[in-house]
């Protein structure tokens, strides 16, 4: 199990990259948390909308709980490296 301050320190590192965002393969590298707006459209928190299991992969990937699936409030179906695209 992750211990609390490992979790906490992955937390700053992932805020911090919102600042100068590199979370997509887009790379904007806007300001998130300055409600400045990237090619995903995302803000500094990012909305699920659902999550699943999915089980329509290979076996390996999915074993018996299925690989998971979550989609996002704001998706515009704009990202080339999404299945949605």
């Amino acid at each position: 199990m992750i211990a609390v301050k490992e979790i906490e320190r992955r937390r700053d590192i992932l805020y911090e990259k919102l600042k100068n965002c590199d979370l997509c393969p887009w790379h904007c590298k806007v300001n998130r948390l300055s409600k400045q707006i990237g090619k995903c459209r995302s803000l500094g928190k990012a909305i699920v909308s659902s999550t699943s299991q999915h089980f329509g992969e290979e076996l390996p990937l999915v074993g018996s709980n299925g690989s998971g699936t979550i989609f996002f409030t704001n998706c515009n179906m704009f990202c080339i490296y999404c299945q949605n695209y």
